[in-house]
């Protein structure tokens, strides 16, 4: 039997996560990484909802945000209750989501500020690839790095540069 070919794709649109206030946390993105709000909506109980969560009574608001080449999407769920974020980095499922900056050093100490909880002061992995892990207000890992134009993934790279 023949493969399917794979999809196409355009790039990465966004990533999306649950948080306890959706107000909390278009202020943390907002301040900390100047995203902009492009979308704010409330989501009400509906079958499709159901069916596309699939979770029962599924009530929720939900915010859109940009900033750079990508979107992030907030929700806040009134129904079901959410549990409390304790999953680790070795959990499966997305382990973090991360940022590329320019200076990583003066971003860790920046972020500090507006109540990133860093698990370590950025190290060099190696040829000058700075970066550091840490959870942002809601418990979500996020990374950020300094990647060196030459590396292969390197934002640099995807512009041609």
């Amino acid at each position: 039997m023949t493969k399917p070919a794979p999809i196409k794709i355009k790039g990465v649109h966004h990533f999306a996560m649950s948080v306890p206030s959706l107000e909390s946390a278009i202020a943390f993105y907002r301040d900390a990484f100047g995203f902009e709000l492009v979308d704010h909506e409330h989501l009400g109980q509906s079958e499709e909802g159901d069916r596309v969560t699939q979770m029962q009574n599924t009530d929720t608001t939900l915010a859109m945000l940009h900033a750079g080449n990508i979107f992030i999407e907030l929700f806040e769920f009134h129904s079901p209750q959410p549990a409390e974020n304790t999953r680790r980095m070795c959990d499966y499922g997305v382990t973090h989501f991360s940022f590329e900056v320019d200076d990583v050093h003066a971003s860790h100490k920046a972020l500090k500020a507006h109540g990133v909880q860093w698990h370590s002061d950025p190290i060099d992995a190696g040829d000058g690839y700075l970066m550091t892990y840490g959870r942002d207000p809601f418990g979500n890992v996020i990374e950020i790095q300094q990647v060196p134009h030459e590396r292969a993934y390197a934002f640099a790279q995807l512009r041609g540069e």
